[in-house]
């Protein structure tokens, strides 16, 4: 019988149905790298929580067919060398959609209407309600620029245009006109889009030439009441740059779930009531976690069974 590890547990529900073919080891406590370390060249396949799979894992799992990653994202594994490895990488493209376009709104939402911001206030006795703000901005009638215009893009366009807003967006592959007229979307290139939005979502993967994307010099190009939200990937954003540009007023606000250097945002951030932070939570819904689950594991399982799941980010290793 087929070996399948996880790094973490996770529901019952969400592998009762792989239970029967395969042998399945869940802990009872996250394991540690270590811990995975001694023990992964008894298996068959990997499910990544909190984890990751660089060279020397993969060097140790001498049966290894195929690894999954909990998440869109895959640069905890060292994919190139699985590649040469012969080992399939797993991903969840699918299953985060909804939670993180929800979650990517919601800090939006907060960020223009400073929602966290007079929670904090209110707490400590504040009551500061001006009768003409101009802290905030009015979301129906505002120009969200999306950056990234993959499955959360499009679902994100499709929620803020509920809002009332017009939205804009920019991507590496620009979409066909046909897509562009079914969301009612309008291309720009990227300095347009950041000229242009007062607010911009980002939702690119993380790959070298999107390390700092948004750099001191491109913050510098948007509105000065515009607001910054990246669910995407830590590093695309450069966080001393944008913890600068909060503090010295070049932006307005931002919103971010993701961190360079996880769990430890840097302690400027911290300090800035300009600015709302979440703890990479943006799939953080028990629907969602479920189906990534799932996703991941129906993977693997079509991996070990000799098939070519379309969540295999490396297919080229499956083909003869």
């Amino acid at each position: 019988m087929k070996k399948i590890l996880f790094s973490a547990p996770v529901p019952v529900e969400a592998i009762e149905e792989y239970k029967a073919g395969f042998e399945l080891t869940i802990p009872e406590k996250n394991l540690t790298y270590d811990e995975v370390m001694k023990v992964i060249a008894d298996y068959d396949a990997y499910m990544i929580l909190q984890n990751k799979g660089d060279k020397n894992l993969l060097d140790a799992a001498a049966k290894l067919k195929a690894i999954a990653n909990f998440g869109v994202g895959y640069d905890n594994i060292d994919w190139k060398y699985a590649t040469e490895k012969g080992i399939a990488v797993v991903n969840t493209p699918t299953q985060v959609t909804d939670a993180t376009a929800e979650h990517t709104v919601a800090l939006m939402v907060d960020t223009m209407r400073g929602i966290a911001r007079f929670d904090r206030e209110v707490r400590k006795g504040i009551w500061d309600a001006p009768l003409f703000p101009d802290r905030n901005q009015a979301i129906s009638g505002s120009v969200l620029g999306i950056v990234g215009f993959g499955r959360i893009g499009k679902l994100v366009c499709r929620k803020a245009q509920g809002l009332g807003m017009s939205v804009i967006y920019y991507d590496m592959f620009r979409a066909k006109p046909e897509v562009e007229k079914e969301f009612g979307v309008v291309y720009k290139e990227l300095d347009e889009v950041v000229k242009e939005a007062d607010c911009i979502t980002l939702h690119v993967p993380y790959v070298p030439e999107n390390h700092h994307l948004f750099n001191a010099e491109r913050i510098a190009k948007m509105k000065k009441t515009a607001y910054l939200v990246n669910c995407s990937r830590g590093p695309v954003v450069d966080e001393h740059a944008l913890a600068e540009a909060l503090k010295n007023n070049v932006i307005k606000g931002a919103g971010l779930d993701v961190f360079e250097n996880e769990p430890h945002p840097i302690p400027e951030l911290l300090t800035l009531e300009n600015v709302v932070l979440t703890p990479h939570a943006a799939s953080g819904t028990m629907k969602a976690r479920v189906g990534m689950i799932k996703e991941a594991v129906s993977g693997l399982v079509g991996v070990l069974n000799g098939e070519v799941p379309y969540n295999v980010v490396n297919p080229q290793v499956l083909k003869s």
